[in-house]
């Protein structure tokens, strides 16, 4: 049996790891083909981090496939799309000074401190859409069914390893958690370019870590006790949003596929980003 179950484990992964991608024209970023399927959805079978808003796991059905931004949305694309619709620069830096977006002089950073609109406005001039929690941990797990989906270090930007040396966050976070933010900044811990970490099964990268994503969800801690099992869409109304996947300043702790983390839709972090899924005009693959 558990040889059996092993070979189906490595099918679904390998049936992950034959990507397919093409450029959307309109935002001129990469997207990778998201095959529909089943997954379980919420804590991992061998995650103890798991908060109760993770829970229960439950098996989630994805209907119908979809194209998703092989990383998040670059510095490169945001200034393409100003280009084209005269939107607004991003902040140029944070509340310590830090460069972040055009400010920081690399287009192959991903955009920060945008709002969930803006996000979403984004999107949908790319023809595109934010994805639900549902679709983003399906994309993230990629068949696999531990908290990540690779070595944390291999795979993702976060506190221990996005700055000057490394450090464990968790251990500062806890031992002083008002110098937490100050700290890493002395350290020189920022958003760093996309795709210098390995990707998951489907080739997306960042997926965990660099920057935490906007999903098109509304928050409700108990949701998972009464979603629906194909296509859950969550709650119909709220007052806060999910962000998955966790970022350059997340202790690591965080940075796991199933964790959920709520702001209110309106807010300018430095550690928020997003990207898009959907349609594009071939879906074949």
């Amino acid at each position: 049996m558990k040889i059996l179950l092993l070979a189906l484990g490595l099918c679904l992964v390998a049936n992950a790891q034959s990507p397919s991608s093409k450029v959307n024209p309109k935002d001129q970023q990469t997207y990778v083909w998201i095959a529909p399927g089943t997954f379980r959805m919420g804590c991992s079978p061998t995650d103890q981090q798991c908060a109760p808003d993770e829970r229960p796991a439950h098996s989630v059905e994805i209907t119908k496939g979809f194209w998703m931004g092989q990383t998040p949305v670059t510095v490169a694309a945001w200034k393409h799309y100003r280009a084209v619709t005269g939107k607004p620069a991003l902040p140029a830096a944070d509340e310590f000074s830090r460069r972040i977006n055009e400010g920081a002089g690399d287009d192959n950073q991903p955009v920060v401190s945008e709002t969930w609109d803006e996000a979403r406005g984004y999107c949908t001039w790319a023809g595109m859409r934010l994805p639900t929690e549902a679709e983003w941990e399906y994309a993230a797990r990629a068949g696999t069914t531990d908290s990540s989906y690779g070595w944390l270090d291999d795979i993702a930007w976060y506190a221990n390893n996005s700055g000057k040396k490394p450090v464990d966050g968790l251990d500062m976070y806890r031992s002083d958690a008002s110098r937490y933010q100050k700290r890493l900044f002395n350290n020189g811990n920022g958003p760093r370019p996309v795709k210098t970490k390995k990707p998951n099964g489907w080739g997306l990268y960042d997926m965990l870590g660099n920057v935490w994503q906007w999903t098109d969800d509304y928050y409700a801690p108990d949701y998972y006790g009464t979603s629906a099992k194909q296509d859950p869409h969550g709650p119909a109304t709220g007052t806060q949003r999910v962000l998955r996947g966790g970022a350059w300043n997340s202790v690591q702790t965080t940075v796991r596929v199933s964790y959920r983390l709520t702001n209110p839709p309106g807010d300018h972090v430095n550690a928020f980003g997003f990207r898009c899924i959907g349609l594009l005009a071939d879906t074949e693959r």
